[in-house]
């Protein structure tokens, strides 16, 4: 039993690529079981992880596209990504804000976390006034833009969606979370990663208004972060395995094995709200958050509000009484760092705390966590794969928050005829070669194979 998640727990096995992990080794012990592994060194060639002067650690991105919009995910309250809400708002799923803004202004609020932190390591607040670049770079005025999340109609405030002028200040207790496709970005970028799935088995190659908790704009007074060292991701599971590779930061890993008894009680039948930045009216100019009602009433996945690392009567409450107390078997757990690799099977329902260099008191790895994700259809185990899908479906009913609007309970052989035509198209997809890297950017679907980058940082207080 976990000290920590207090249910038992079976720590995920850790290998060195190609020493102690073969091409065989992988295929016989862990993609044809759906077994997890963290592989170390699988991405030590490459450019963006060991190159000094191609590594994503320090200027490159603002070199190659600071001027180049990005949609970032934040949430102004809480460091889960999407969450539930409690009590009262049980029925409530909260989405993501979703911002647009240039390259450089994402990366510059990390550096403006990082320096808050340094200089907050003596304890106590910092004076502004001994620190003029500091705030010079506070108050710079930048424009940014609430971008759609969920679905927009003629009842949505939709003057919040208009481009708006804020400052940097406003921006650096936000929790921001990016996931951007690789295939977009530009080609001297792709260059510094390769898929990493040909080193191991070669086939795969192709495939109300709330003001936000720190004190008004003024010359004087410096943004405080939220509590919580890392950000998270909830529980959720992908029908497509996947390699994740950490090039900075640290992430804690906690997956639930596809198959057993529902212990998430996770779904995505809910209330669909979304984050909004938006303008504090009053005399002080600085901006705060509001959410907006969708009439979206189901999320694109399905979602758990249990939480490993919050008590065990806070889970007990968000999962009917199933976690801890009603998990019977293992579930996995594991530390990834730098140059660490995790295979993630398809349908492992994993959760995901992040944690930034500078929140580690690391100063030469730059500002932001950074992974990298590929993704590609699965070739094993089809049949058990089915049924965990179905079962996912069934569970995702039973569980709603709100009442599914026209839709019927999953059918037994249509699900199954569904999932095994999908199945097809996507293996004669994936057949098809995909050149790397693939020179002008092009939109790509997550579904359609697969490389994209995920960056995330985090302000520790």
């Amino acid at each position: 039993m976990d000290a920590q998640l207090h249910v038992p727990v079976a720590e995920i096995p850790r290998l060195k690529y190609p020493g102690e992990l073969t091409r065989e080794r992988f295929e016989r012990d862990f993609a044809a079981k759906s077994e997890p592994v963290i592989i170390e060194g699988l991405v030590a060639d490459w450019p963006a992880f060991s190159d000094p002067e191609r590594n994503w650690h320090g200027e490159r991105w603002n070199s190659l596209m600071a001027d180049s919009m990005l949609d970032v995910g934040f949430d102004p309250c809480d460091s889960r990504m999407m969450h539930f809400g409690e009590e009262n708002e049980a029925s409530v799923l909260f989405n993501p804000g979703r911002l647009r803004m240039p390259t450089w202004v994402f990366l510059e609020v990390a550096r403006l976390r990082q320096e808050i932190l340094r200089l907050r390591q003596g304890g106590g607040s910092v004076d502004l006034k001994k620190h003029p670049d500091l705030q010079r770079r506070l108050a710079r005025e930048v424009s940014v833009q609430n971008m759609p999340f969920l679905a927009v109609d003629a009842d949505a405030p939709l003057h919040l969606f208009a481009p708006m002028t804020c400052c940097m200040r406003d921006l650096v207790p936000l929790s921001f979370y990016l996931s951007h496709d690789t295939y977009a970005l530009p080609e001297e970028l792709q260059k510094d990663l390769a898929p990493q799935a040909p080193k191991l088995i070669e086939g795969w190659a192709s495939s109300s208004l709330r003001r936000v908790p720190y004190p008004p704009w003024g010359d004087r007074s410096v943004p405080e972060p939220v509590e919580d060292s890392m950000i998270y991701s909830c529980f959720h599971c992908d029908r497509m395995e996947n390699f994740h590779s950490v090039l900075a930061g640290e992430k804690q890993v906690v997956l639930v094995p596809p198959g057993q008894r529902d212990v998430l009680n996770s779904t995505r039948f809910a209330l669909q709200k979304q984050w909004l930045l938006a303008p504090v009216p009053g005399p002080n100019k600085y901006m705060g958050s509001t959410v907006f009602t969708s009439k979206q009433s189901e999320c694109s996945s399905d979602q758990s509000a249990v939480h490993p690392f919050r008590s065990p009567e806070y889970n007990r409450q968000v999962s009917r009484g199933q976690w801890p107390d009603a998990v019977s078997f293992p579930v996995r757990r594991g530390t990834l760092r730098k140059g660490d690799t995790l295979y993630i099977p398809a349908y492992h329902w994993h959760w995901v705390a992040t944690t930034t260099p500078p929140a580690l008191g690391v100063e030469d790895e730059g500002a932001l966590a950074l992974s990298v994700n590929f993704w590609w259809w699965p070739i094993h185990n089809d049949q058990a794969m089915e049924r965990w899908s179905f079962q996912n479906e069934c569970e995702s009913f039973r569980n709603a928050r709100t009442q599914p609007k026209e839709r019927q309970f999953p059918d037994r052989a249509a699900h199954a005829a569904s999932f095994y035509q999908l199945t097809a198209k996507q293996r004669q997809e994936a057949a098809i070669p995909r050149p790397w890297p693939m020179g002008p950017p092009v939109a790509v679907k997550k579904e359609e194979a697969s490389v994209k980058t995920e960056m995330k940082f985090e302000l520790v207080d």
